[in-house]
Formats: structure tokens, C-alpha cells, sequence
């Protein structure tokens, strides 16, 4: 292949990438707004979007191996300046940034999302918690039988039971 074509190549990956991205974005976004019970949906969801990605990456080394010169792999490295990429590569450098800048937004999104999670996580073991005290609580219940049990491991069997 010519250099014209894995260029295009390349990029058409980066464009996929993009989308796959943004699709990603979309779900921590989600993840900041939706209910504790659809976390794991959406983690599903961004974890079968990170693998499409990975396999798209692969794809574009794949392509830049195909290059000898290695300035192609070069202009897709995510950390590098433009005054090292041939002008023959721009493109696929401008593509890169394109995807480095959707990274940096879905990147700058998850702490949010962390935070907003640990306080959803804070507050539903703080009501497990109020449901759970006093003497009328079920578990509090369970907790007290097995404490009994656990002190006493012979007392639920009567004496002839315990010979066998």
C-alpha cells in the first residue's frame, strides 16, 4: 500500500475510534445522572465500547507496521509535538488529536462520576445501616442468633445428638 492509502486507512480507523469514543462519553455522562440500579448497564456498555476501541488500535498498528519508515506510527503516537511529524502526515496527526481530545473530556468526566457514586454508595450503606438498628430490625435479629450460636455452638442439640 502507498503511503496516500494508509494515511486514509488510518485515519478512517481514528474516525471509527471517535465514534466509539464518543459513545463512551456518552455512557459516564450517564453514569454521573442515572440510578445505582443501572450502573452496571452502563459499565457493561463502556467496557464492550473500550474493547471495540482496543481492537480498532490494533487495527491502526496493524496499518503502521505496513509503513517502513515508521513516521505513520510516529504521527499517531498520543503524546506527540507537530513539529516531529512529516507534513505528509499531518492528517493522521490531526486525526489523533481529535481522539486525544475526546479522551481528555471522558478522562475529565470520570472523577466526577466516582465522587457521585461513592456518595450514592455512602448514603445507601447509611440507610442499611438505619434499617438495620434496634431491636426490630431483622438483621439485627439474625445478628444476635448467630452471636448466641457462635458463643454456645452446642446449645441447638440436645444431648443425644452430640454424642454421635
Amino acid at each position: 500500500m502507498e503511503n496516500y492509502e494508509l494515511i486514509e486507512s488510518v485515519c478512517s480507523c481514528f474516525d471509527e475510534i471517535i465514534e466509539v469514543f464518543s459513545e463512551i462519553e456518552k455512557e459516564v455522562n450517564e453514569l454521573y445522572i442515572c440510578s445505582p440500579d443501572d450502573v452496571d448497564v452502563s459499565v457493561e456498555r463502556i467496557n464492550k465500547y473500550r474493547e471495540i476501541a482496543d481492537d480498532i488500535f490494533g487495527e491502526i498498528e496493524q496499518i503502521c507496521g505496513e509503513d517502513e519508515s515508521g513516521e505513520l506510527k510516529k504521527a499517531t503516537e498520543p503524546r506527540i509535538d507537530r513539529k516531529e511529524v512529516k507534513d505528509e502526515f499531518v492528517q493522521v496527526y490531526e486525526k489523533r488529536q481529535d481522539v486525544n481530545a475526546v479522551a481528555f473530556r471522558i478522562q475529565n468526566t470520570i472523577p466526577m462520576v466516582e465522587d457521585r457514586l461513592k456518595k450514592a454508595m455512602e448514603k445507601t450503606l447509611e440507610e442499611i445501616r438505619e434499617n438495620n438498628s434496634g431491636q426490630g430490625a431483622k438483621a439485627a435479629k439474625y445478628y444476635s442468633a448467630v452471636n448466641s450460636a457462635q458463643s454456645d455452638p452446642m446449645r441447638g442439640f440436645t444431648q443425644k445428638s452430640r454424642i454421635i
